[in-house]
Order: C-alpha cells, then structure tokens, then sequence
C-alpha cells in the first residue's frame, strides 16, 4: 500500500544521450514508490532512446515524436500524468540524493492543503569548474526581481496547473517563469518552502546558455510588466554595459595583444592573491592569473553557502580568513571579482577587519583599464 501523494516526474529530452542515463537512475532509485515516471522525447536522433529502453520495464510512460520543444514536451507530460502533484526534472538535470522526493512528500503530508512545495538545488557549469546553491523562500516580492522557485525542486499541483492553462508556448525560454507567476499571484499562502537541496541543474542548458541570456531577460522582464507594470527594472542597465564594455577590452587585449589583467599585476610585482567573490567572474579572473601564474590563494564570499565550496581545486572562505596572520603573509592584493559595483562596500569591511598587514585591494575593472 502507498502511502503519500502519487508524484508524476516529467523529464523532456531530445539528443541528450551523455546526461539522461543518470537522470533516469536519479528518479527510479527513489526510496519513496509513490511514483509516476514519464519521459517525452522529442524525436532524438542520436543514442537517447537506446538508453532509455534500457530501463523501459521501469519507466511507466515514455512517448518520442516531434514536439514545439521543452515547454510543449512538458504540457504533454501533464495531460498524460495520473499523479496528484507534478515535477519537471530535465533530462540534463538529476536527483541529488535517493530520499528527496520522500522528503517532499512527507512534508506534504504535514501540510495537506499545499498547492507547490520547493527546495534548493545545487547548478553546476562543468566546463568551468563553477557550482553554486540555488534556492529560498519565494514570495510575490521577491518574483517581481525575476526570482523564483527552481522547477527541478518543486512539486506542483496538477490541477492548478491545468487549471491555469499549462506552461504558455509564447515564451521560448521563460514559461516557467511566467507559470509561477501566476501560481504565486493566486496561491501565495499555499506554497511552501523547504530548505533542502533536491537536484543537480547542469548550466549550460536553454534557460542558462549565454547565447540565450537576452532573450532569458526579455521575456522575464515582459512577463514582470503584464503582470506587475509598476514594478522597477530587472536590470541595472549601467552596471551590465559598463561590464560588457569592460569585458569586450578585456577579450581584445587577450587575442590581438596577448595580454591580460594578469598584465598590470605583474607591473606591480603582485605574485600571490585572494579574490573576493565566487561567482563565474571570478573563475574567469583566477584562469586568467593561473595561466600567468600568479597564485591564487583563495576565494573570499560573505554568502556562507559559497563557504567550504571548491571549485577548480581553490576553496571559498569568508573574508575573516584574512584574519588570520599566517594566510595573509601569503597574499599580495586582494582582486574585487564582483560584477555588480560593490567595491566601497567592500573595502569598509576589509577596514573594519585592521588587517595586520597592508593589502592593495584592486577590481578586476581597474585592472583591464590598467592593461596597456
């Protein structure tokens, strides 16, 4: 006998035949059974389905044929779902541990009248080494600043979501967004969060690829002003030109000059550094100095879920690790790789910390402006 809510998880593929075998495994080693597994295909040409058909006996529904992509694949899934709460789990995505869903379940369970329930996940760039954890408690407030709950961590209603029409096809990248939106404007006090990590998200997919990002931004920002038209901009416009400007330099020095912010580091006889952020510009920031072999000690991130994080073999610390004396003997400067414009801030905390030896702090923006 099941007890819990039957739980119908949608994965959506097409050509993605190095990541769904551990997608797949991610879902049917579940310890809860209450499960439905569906899996649209939208006509893979290369190994998928051979993949799948390994574990077809297991899988309760799998249809392949051409679709209008994920969002339609994933509005075919619902209609075909017999379970009372649905999760969208790409097939680039898996379950991080084999008691998630029972967690969600069970926690359902306590709150019997739930419409949605969330956790985190944890998205990862393999080609950069880059992972961080992604996930909070989401209201109204903070969706109008293009936040929302992670669809590989959420359970949702079926009925509501069918009630309010699916995932709209307009949008290419951004329906899910546009799906929470409006889950969230009509059952804000039904929805729940809870603070666990519930998948791994691969960047790099539709919603995460550079190429895409604009068209990410256009369409949140479209559906931020159907729905909130007094709300303030998404973006700080300056910030981000200012940044592709400086980016744009910082990419023309490397290829027609072959010189880098490593560049004027050197100049200063700067061999040894901590950079402050963990972000992708700042691994963009340590490969650059890697290849030029400056060393780099550490990252430095108030946030501490960044802390005790390793990313390219280089380790997140909060910034009283320069408290310690025998870890800023070992440093030259400290490298702002930030993009927003946080530098004064910064430097009044490193000031409250009376660091026992002077450090030169300096951005990664000075440093492609220094570049000659």
């Amino acid at each position: 006998m099941n007890n819990g809510p039957k739980i119908s998880i949608i994965t959506a593929c097409f050509n993605t035949e190095n990541t769904i075998e551990q997608t797949i495994k991610s879902v049917l080693e579940q310890t809860y059974k209450n499960i439905e597994y569906i899996i649209i295909d939208g006509a893979s040409t290369d190994g998928t389905m051979e993949i799948v058909g390994k574990y077809m006996d297991k899988i309760d529904v799998v249809v392949s044929g051409s679709d209008k992509g994920v969002y339609d694949a994933f509005n075919k899934g619902v209609q075909i779902a017999s379970g009372e709460y649905v999760m969208f789990l790409n097939a680039d995505d898996y379950l991080l541990e084999n008691d998630v869903i029972k967690q969600l379940a069970d926690f359902i369970i306590k709150k019997n009248e739930a419409v949605c329930v969330y956790g985190d996940i944890y998205m990862i760039n393999e080609s950069t080494g880059y992972k961080t954890k992604y996930g909070q408690n989401i209201n109204l407030e903070k969706l109008k600043e293009g936040i929302m709950p992670p669809h590989p961590a959420t359970l949702l209603l079926r009925e509501v979501l069918l009630a309010l029409g699916g995932f709209d096809l307009q949008y290419r990248i951004a329906a899910d967004f546009d799906l929470m939106a409006k889950v969230l404007q009509k059952y804000e006090n039904r929805m729940y969060y809870l603070p666990i990590v519930v998948s791994m998200f691969r960047l790099g997919g539709l919603s995460s690829n550079d190429r895409t990002r604009s068209i990410v931004l256009n369409e949140t920002k479209s559906i931020l002003n159907k729905y909130f038209p007094d709300n303030r901009s998404l973006v700080n416009q300056q910030a981000h030109d200012t940044n592709e400007s400086l980016m744009k330099k910082w990419l023309e020095q490397i290829i027609f000059h072959n010189k880098s912010i490593s560049t004027p580091l050197k100049e200063k006889q700067i061999k040894s550094v901590v950079i402050f952020g963990s972000e992708e510009m700042a691994l963009l920031i340590a490969r650059d100095l890697i290849n030029s072999d400056i060393q780099i000690r550490g990252y430095l991130d108030n946030n501490e879920l960044r802390h005790g994080i390793i990313m390219n073999d280089i380790e997140v610390y909060h910034p009283e690790w320069l408290w310690d004396i025998e870890n800023i003997k070992q440093i030259d400067a400290v490298i702002f790789g930030f993009q927003g414009f946080h530098d004064e801030a910064v430097k009044k905390q490193l000031d409250t910390y009376k660091l026992k030896k002077e450090i030169q702090c300096l951005s990664w923006r000075d440093l492609v402006c220094d570049i000659n």
